[in-house]
C-alpha cells in the first residue's frame, strides 16, 4: 500500500514522509546521486535544455577540432542526449539526440553548412551516433523508472508502518483510529477520510471500502465521493489489504488488553476476598468466643446477681465490638461500590467532631479540642463525616499510650484545616500510604492495639466522597498527625432559609 500509486496530485509531509506530488509515477521530491528520483520537470523546460545543450556541444566542438578529427567528436553530443533523456525521458532523449544529429551535420561535417555528407562513412558514423544515444537515453530512462518503482515501494512500507505504529502503539483505538485516518486523507490528497468500525454504507456523498478480516467485515474505510474507477482500483489494491490487516491486528490487541485488566480486576478482587475472610474470621471469632464463653459460664440452675452482672458485661463489650466490625464491612462496601447514599446539606463541624467523640467513648480528658469559634458551616453529609472522624479519633485515641490527642480546626487560605494529633509511636515512612488500604494493619504495633484495618480506609472513603481530602504527618516516636481539608463552601441555600 503506497500513496504513489493512486493518480491524486498532493505534497502532504507526515513525521519527514514527504508525499510525492504525481502519485501515479512521481515519487520521493529528493535528489539521488544519479538524478533519478527527483521530479521531472515541465516538457517546456526539457526542450528549453535540449536546445541549450545542444548549442553548447556544438560550440564546444569547435576548439576540440584542433586536437581530434572531427568525425570522432560526435560523442560530445552523448552527454546532453543523457541529461536530457535522465530528466525528461526517452521521447525527448531521442529527440535531442536527432537534433544533435542535425546540428552535428550542418556545422562540422563537410561539406559544413549542409545537411549533407561529401564521404559515405560519416553516414556510418553518424548512424552509429544515434544508435547510441538512442541506447543511452533509453538506459537513463529505464533506470528512472527503477528508480522511482523502487522508491515508491520504499514509501508503500513507510507509510504501512506508520500506520501500523498508530494503530498498535496507541491504546486508545478510537483516538488511534482518527489518528490514521487523517494522516490517510492527507497522504491520499482527499478532502476527508474516516475508519470506522462494523459495516458503513456509502452513499451519493461518500465512498466505502470494506476492511475484513476472513469473511467479517470488521471496519469501513470511507472517503469522499466521486472517486474515478482507477483510483479506486488502485486502493482497493494497494490500500486496503495493508489497512485492514493492522486493524484487525489492532483489534486483536485491544481484546487482549480488555482480557489482562479483566484478569487483574478479579485478582485484585481475590486478594481483596483472602484479606477480608482472613481479617473477618479473626475479628468476628473473637468476640463470638467471648460471647459463647460468657454463656456457658452461666449455671441456669444457681443464678446470682453478681455472675450475670459480670456475663452481661462481658456480653454486651463483645455485642459492641461485633455491631462496630459489621457497621465498618457495610461502610467499606458501600463506598467501593460506589452505592454511599448522601444527604448532602449544611453541618456544624464543631457539631460533627463533638458528636464523633461521643460515638468512641473516649475519656474527656484524652481528647482536647481546639476550633475556631468562626469556622463557616459546610456542606456535605453529616453522618458519614461523624463516622470518618470518629474513626480517625478511635485510632489515635487506640495508638496515644494514653497521652491526650489534640483536635484543632480553623480557616485559612480559603479551606478549613483539621489536624488530629496523638502521641504515639507514630508510622515509619513506607506505611505512611498503606495505611489507608483495607484492611492493612501495620506489622510494628502489638496484636493488642490491632483493629479490623478499616477505620482509615473508611475515614478516607467519606472524606474524599465529601470533598474533603486527607493526609498524614508522622515520624517514628514522635506521633502521628492526620490533616483534613475542606473547601470553604458555605451552605448559602440553608442560610437563606433560616434567614
Amino acid at each position: 500500500m503506497h500513496p504513489t500509486d493512486l493518480g491524486w496530485r498532493r505534497t502532504p509531509k507526515l513525521n519527514g514522509l514527504c508525499m510525492e506530488e504525481d502519485w501515479g509515477v512521481r515519487s520521493s521530491s529528493s535528489l539521488s546521486p544519479l538524478v533519478l528520483r527527483s521530479p521531472r520537470p515541465s516538457l517546456a523546460l526539457g526542450a528549453a535544455a535540449a536546445v541549450l545543450a545542444v548549442g553548447v556541444e556544438t560550440l564546444a566542438i569547435y576548439p576540440l577540432a584542433h586536437v581530434a578529427p572531427v568525425v570522432s567528436l560526435g560523442v560530445v553530443y552523448l552527454v546532453g542526449v543523457v541529461v536530457i533523456a535522465t530528466y525528461w525521458g526517452i521521447r525527448l532523449g531521442f529527440a535531442t539526440a536527432l537534433l544533435s544529429a542535425l546540428a552535428y551535420n550542418y556545422f562540422h561535417l563537410p561539406p559544413v553548412g549542409r545537411l549533407t555528407l561529401a564521404d559515405d562513412r560519416n553516414w556510418v558514423a553518424l548512424a552509429s551516433f544515434l544508435v547510441v544515444a538512442a541506447a543511452v537515453g533509453l538506459v537513463a530512462d529505464l533506470a528512472r523508472t527503477r528508480a522511482a518503482d523502487a522508491d515508491r515501494r520504499r514509501r508503500e512500507a513507510d507509510l504501512a508502518t506508520e500506520i501500523a505504529h498508530t494503530l498498535l502503539a496507541d491504546t486508545d483505538l478510537d483516538g488511534a483510529l482518527a489518528l490514521t485516518a487523517k494522516r490517510l486523507a492527507a497522504a491520499i490528497g482527499a478532502s476527508s477520510a474516516a475508519i470506522e468500525l462494523g459495516v458503513v454504507e456509502g452513499d451519493e456523498r461518500r465512498s466505502t471500502f470494506a476492511l475484513r478480516e476472513g469473511s467479517e467485515v470488521i471496519g469501513t474505510l470511507v472517503l469522499p465521493a466521486g472517486i474515478a474507477a482507477s483510483e479506486r482500483q488502485r486502493i482497493v489494491e494497494r490500500i486496503v489489504p495493508a489497512l485492514q490487516s493492522v486493524l484487525a491486528a489492532s483489534l486483536h490487541r485491544a481484546e487482549l488488553q480488555a482480557e489482562v485488566i479483566e484478569t487483574a480486576s478479579l485478582r485484585r478482587n481475590d486478594e481483596m476476598k483472602t484479606a477480608l475472610l482472613r481479617s473477618v474470621s479473626h475479628d468476628l471469632r473473637t468476640p463470638l468466643t467471648a460471647i459463647l464463653t460468657a454463656a456457658a459460664a452461666l449455671d441456669p440452675h444457681q443464678l446470682d446477681g453478681e455472675q450475670v452482672g459480670e456475663v452481661r458485661e462481658v456480653v454486651l463489650d463483645a455485642a459492641t465490638r461485633l455491631a462496630g466490625l459489621v457497621e465498618k464491612l457495610l461502610d467499606l462496601s458501600r463506598l467501593q461500590s460506589g452505592a454511599a447514599e448522601q444527604r448532602v446539606g449544611a453541618y456544624s463541624l464543631d457539631e460533627v467532631i463533638g458528636e464523633a467523640v461521643e460515638h468512641v467513648g473516649a475519656d474527656p480528658t484524652l481528647v482536647r479540642m481546639s476550633l475556631d469559634d468562626d469556622l463557616p458551616l459546610l456542606e456535605g453529609d453529616s453522618s458519614q463525616l461523624e463516622r470518618a472522624f470518629a474513626n480517625l479519633i478511635e485510632n489515635a485515641v487506640r495508638y496515644s499510650g494514653g497521652k491526650p490527642v489534640s483536635i484543632r480546626a480553623r480557616a485559612l487560605s480559603g479551606r478549613v484545616r483539621i489536624r488530629i494529633v496523638d502521641q504515639g509511636p507514630g508510622i515509619r515512612p513506607g506505611e505512611l500510604e498503606r495505611i489507608f488500604m483495607p484492611f492493612y494493619r501495620s506489622p510494628g504495633q502489638s496484636s493488642s492495639h490491632q483493629g479490623a484495618g478499616l477505620g482509615l480506609a473508611i475515614a478516607k472513603g467519606f472524606i474524599e466522597v465529601n470533598g474533603g481530602r486527607i493526609s498524614v504527618e508522622s515520624l517514628p516516636g514522635q506521633g502521628t498527625s492526620f490533616v483534613i481539608e475542606f473547601p470553604l463552601t458555605l451552605a448559602a441555600a440553608h442560610q437563606d432559609a433560616a434567614a
